[in-house]
């Protein structure tokens, strides 16, 4: 008998507080980077707000993505999600064949950024730069975690139905884009685009004894892939040890130091001092360290609340799917902004070893800002489905 994760039930009307609970969060990521980039964009661009006009820039070409797939019916997304996935392997082959190269060997459309080749530029010199956002570029590992979870949901709905394979379907999709990420080197996605997989296939009802056994290889290979690289390992070392003088213990000693400056009710908005350059990172990766700075414990748990209010109304959506493929497609994407979320204030809090993984909706950044809502479209055609 095959498991259900996630019962199918019938819906209950139109609710657009999930819609809503978006915009909110929107509004808020973009008054906390203009409050957090005055500094360093006065410094590099000369002017305070260049950051937060470029999130805007983000944004509403974000929310037209999300408009388009709400207005799409994610039954017919089978197509889409085969052309994305081909079109995501494809840009991840480039960025793990650029990576043999040498990092002085500075491709201009994918330049190499900390060791390493994480962004593909569409109009890099000397190409002609686009009015405004200057270069355009995206993180192909920001979008495997859409890709993951549309190409597995529609293979594993299809399979289900006809008596497919399962396992080897998840297994190869999930092992092939982690490992092409994984060359980038970006471990973190990696492990978080394997995961989303995992999860799919989970909800899907397969047979979960092939990856039971399978577990004791990936924790194998997963050591494997930490203790050979240098900067891994310094990061888990920074984790146990305060005596650890690497970049990665310096920039979690000034996010807890920004989290413990805030105390219980935080320093007011506006007011927070590791935003002058000492926290880096500071309106993507380490935003919530600045919300903790200036709005304390109380703002830190008012907005993890409000966050799992979020995801809690995307697993509602998913119980209420009309069929499998929504149920899957609405599991997988709630799946990855809880899981995001709780990565990043893992990370900032020192509960896991550091990683460069933004919050959605709230983070700066175009390729998570326009991912994240186009997966949020798809989740809101669902909900819109399920009300009909």
């Amino acid at each position: 008998m095959k498991r259900s994760f996630i019962q199918l039930k019938k819906p209950k009307g139109k609710d657009n507080s999930f819609i809503f609970t978006i915009l909110a969060f929107l509004g808020f990521g973009l008054f906390m980077i203009a409050d957090s980039t005055v500094i360093t964009s006065n410094t590099l661009y000369g002017e305070p707000y260049r950051f937060v006009l470029l999130q805007l820039g983000w944004i509403i070409l974000g929310l037209v993505c999300f408009f388009v797939f709400y207005n799409f019916d994610y039954k017919k997304l089978s197509r889409t999600s085969y052309f994305l996935f081909l079109f995501n392997v494809i840009a991840l082959i480039i960025l793990a064949i650029v990576g043999l190269f040498p990092c002085s060997i500075n491709l201009p459309f994918s330049p190499c950024v900390n060791g390493a080749n994480r962004w593909l530029y569409l109009n890099p010199p000397p190409l002609p730069a686009i009015p405004f956002l200057g270069v355009i570029g995206f993180q192909p590992g920001e979008l495997a975690k859409l890709t993951i979870i549309l190409y597995l949901s529609v293979q594993l709905s299809k399979n289900i139905k006809e008596g497919g394979e399962l396992f080897w379907v998840y297994m190869v999709t999930a092992s092939l884009l982690a490992g092409l990420i994984l060359l980038e080197p970006n471990m973190s996605t990696a492990v978080m685009v394997f995961a989303l997989g995992t999860i799919v296939y989970f909800v899907s009802g397969a047979p979960i004894k092939p990856v039971i056994i399978t577990v004791p290889i990936i924790i194998a290979l997963s050591v494997m892939v930490i203790l050979v690289s240098p900067y891994r390992r310094s990061r888990l070392m920074a984790m146990f040890s305060g005596s650890d003088d690497q970049t990665s213990s310096y920039h979690v000693k000034q996010a807890l130091m920004a989290l413990g400056s805030g105390g219980v009710t935080g320093v007011g908005f506006g007011q927070s001092k590791q935003k002058y350059q000492y926290l880096p990172e500071v309106a993507s990766d380490s935003i919530f360290a600045i919300i903790g700075e200036e709005f304390g414990f109380v703002g830190t748990i008012l907005v993890t609340i409000a966050y799992l209010y979020l995801v809690y109304k995307g697993f509602e959506i998913a119980k209420n799917a009309p069929d499998l493929l929504g149920k899957l497609i609405a599991s997988g994407i709630s799946s990855w902004l809880g899981i995001q979320f709780f990565i990043n204030v893992a990370a900032m809090t020192k509960i896991i070893p550091l990683t460069g993984v933004p919050i959605p909706l709230i983070s700066y950044g175009g390729s998570s800002m326009i991912f994240s809502l186009m997966g949020l479209g798809i989740l809101a055609n669902i909900s819109k489905e399920s009300s009909q």
